[in-house]
């Protein structure tokens, strides 16, 4: 419909495939938009019943485009009309309508008849064969048929007229798309011990209404809207912090194998309710009731639902097994539990996806916060990724997950881009697909689009720490000094003890040069870090010797305690040992690195903190082994 109408829009100009793409879609669609455009024009052809050989509606430009050749035309409801081009895309007076009658509180009429007009040169004689299977002109039969075209036609620029206008006053934030948080559903079970219930809910519906279409719908994340759970807030306070318009609100009571679910779709502007509704359903098919109100939110948006598989029926101990191990999982220690959980809904049916990608996400999870049976953990990651990639093709979270394996330790760079555009395609509203790829792209030295997929994920996921802490840590990369040091200070306003800020202006007030400043917050620093015996070599350090001198002598005391350690992490093992100025060791601590894949590799051409040895030809070397792709 959305392309019938630009067609119709611009009826008499070539429109090319380049111009559609980037009307229906924008940039940087992650879709085959040539089979797109085929099946949609296609599908105007059939509805118009249009010859692509000898059309009458639809010309195609071979290797260009398309035009829309037909007159559109307004006959003002006479009976004998005098028939006049449409005036503007399918304009029409609610006053005085050529078009649509409003039948007030009742629906509407369609009032237009239509008048062909020669779009085409007189074609050929049909063959002899062909004539029994068209009406002859001028008989009774040709002009049921004619009218029935016509109508056709009609309906289909109407409707499209119809869905045009109510887009034109979809309300739209400042960058043309919509935002809306899905608050934690609230458990009115009476027993705190099935909250796994109610959040395994949230994140659901999370997922699934971030399925809608990415052009006019952004989702928060899961982390940002769980700061609201037992923190009730007025609604505006919420559309505030977030930067959403709309706000999903519901509660849940669950009686044993049964669960009622109640929801709510509020403008949050001014409370105002788009539309509320309670759903009975069996424990299995919980999952699948998230597609059914997802649909319905993009119906009251006026978006396009996604096409998708609805989740199957599932029975109620897989799904309960499975939102436990995801309770579990979202804790800040990620806790052996929820494998189990996950363990345990497979055992039950071993043909739930989602469990699997539960089990990836968890061995992901495991081999980059543990150095000691990382190997293992990716090996496991990937096996499960694989099994639930094979049950269900569709999931953003599996792709992301094997986006992460792809990147981080197998270092199959093509395979790492393809999955994570995908689960950026499936799950635009997701901030972990924005991670990932964010990840790739710096591996691939565009750092400054990685730096704005950060931004995506923080956009996303306003309240978590972590993406915050990457989106500083990309900047860094990108060399964005003054804007890093702009940030630590307005924290510091807030918390003067944040320690986080005061590393950040320690360092990055170093690179602008302003070393009284950086002193004075590595200072603070060290005494919040339970160093503050350092304080007073490294004063006299400074005062005596300069910057550098007592840089070098933190970084020394820094590396003696890490070496301490039974098992030193290997990044940070090299990341001390060029801080302290001992460049072979570091070299040797990065080239043992690359036997086992070590994921801080991927970093080495972008950050800062390596300048010191980018001049050493085993640096060039170190690289050229890597074989880091290019963007």
């Amino acid at each position: 419909m959305e392309l019938l109408i630009l067609l119709v829009q611009r009826r008499g100009e070539l429109v090319s495939r380049e111009d559609i793409a980037q009307h229906l879609w924008g940039k940087n669609v992650f879709l085959d938009v040539d089979h797109s455009i085929n099946v949609a024009m296609r599908k105007i052809r059939v509805a118009l019943r249009d010859d692509p050989e000898k059309p009458r509606f639809v010309e195609t430009v071979v290797g260009k485009g398309y035009r829309f050749a037909a007159t559109v035309i307004c006959s003002n409801g006479d009976s004998n009309p005098q028939a006049q081009p449409l005036p503007s895309p399918l304009g029409d007076d609610p006053e005085q309508p050529c078009l649509i009658q409003t039948l007030t509180g009742k629906g509407y009429r369609l009032i237009a008849p239509v008048a062909e007009t020669d779009l085409v040169p007189e074609p050929t004689p049909p063959k002899p064969e062909a004539l029994a299977l068209e009406p002859a002109i001028g008989t009774p039969k040709f002009r049921r048929w004619q009218a029935l075209m016509a109508a056709a036609v009609v309906l289909l620029v109407v409707g499209g007229w119809l869905y045009w206008s109510r887009a034109r006053i979809r309300p739209q934030s400042a960058k043309g798309k919509l935002m809306l948080a899905v608050l934690p559903f609230e458990n009115l079970t009476g027993d705190a011990g099935q909250d796994y219930f109610s959040d395994g809910v949230t994140e659901e519906m999370v997922t699934q209404v971030g399925n809608l279409d990415p052009q006019h719908l952004g989702v928060i994340a899961r982390t940002s809207v769980m700061y609201y759970k037992n923190r009730p807030q007025p609604l505006q306070q919420v559309g505030r912090d977030l930067g959403v318009q709309y706000v999903l609100e519901g509660s849940v009571r669950r009686n044993q194998d049964q669960a009622r679910i109640s929801v709510r779709l509020v403008r949050a502007a001014d409370g105002t309710t788009l539309w509320a509704d309670s759903f009975d359903r069996h424990v299995g098919d919980v999952l699948s009731l998230q597609s059914e109100i997802a649909r319905r939110i993009g119906s009251d948006l006026q978006l396009q639902v996604l096409g998708r598989a609805h989740p199957k029926p599932a029975v109620p101990e897989v799904v309960e097994a499975y939102l436990r191990g995801r309770f579990e999982l979202n804790r800040p220690d990620v806790r052996d539990a929820a494998r189990a959980y996950f363990e345990r809904a497979i055992a039950l049916d071993p043909s739930y996806a989602p469990a699997y990608a539960g089990l990836a996400d968890f061995y992901c999870s495991r081999a980059v916060r543990d150095d000691e049976g990382s190997e293992q953990a990716w090996r496991l990651a990937e096996q499960y990724a694989t099994r639930a990639l094979s049950l269900d093709g569709e999931s953003a979270e599996t792709h992301t997950a094997i986006a992460q394996i792809k990147l981080m330790h197998d270092w199959d760079w093509h395979a790492a881009r393809e999955h994570a555009l995908r689960a950026l395609q499936l799950n635009p509203s997701s901030p972990e697909a924005h991670t990932v790829y964010a990840r790739y792209l710096r591996t691939a030295g565009n750092i400054g689009e990685a730096l704005n997929q950060r931004k995506q994920a923080v956009a996303l996921d306003p309240f978590r720490v972590d993406l915050k802490e990457q989106l500083t840590l990309e900047r860094y990369f990108a060399r964005d000094y003054q804007i890093i040091v702009a940030w630590a200070r307005q924290a510091l306003a807030s918390d003067p003890n944040d320690l986080v800020a005061h590393v950040e202006l320690c360092i990055n007030l170093r690179h602008l040069r302003l070393f009284d400043e950086s002193v004075a917050e590595c200072n603070k620093q060290l005494a919040l870090e339970g160093h503050a015996d350092w304080a007073a070599t490294y004063m006299h350090e400074y005062r005596e010797h300069g910057y550098d001198a007592a840089s070098l002598f933190v970084a020394r005391r820094q590396l003696d305690e890490i070496l301490k350690r039974p098992q030193p992490d290997l990044w940070e093992l090299a990341n001390a040992y060029v801080a302290a100025g001992m460049w072979e060791a570091a070299l040797r601590a990065l080239f043992q690195g690359l036997k086992t894949h070590e994921p801080g590799l991927l970093q080495i051409r972008v950050d800062p903190d390596f300048d010191s040895i980018r001049n050493d030809p085993r640096y060039a070397e170190l690289v050229r082994r890597i074989g880091f792709p290019n963007e």
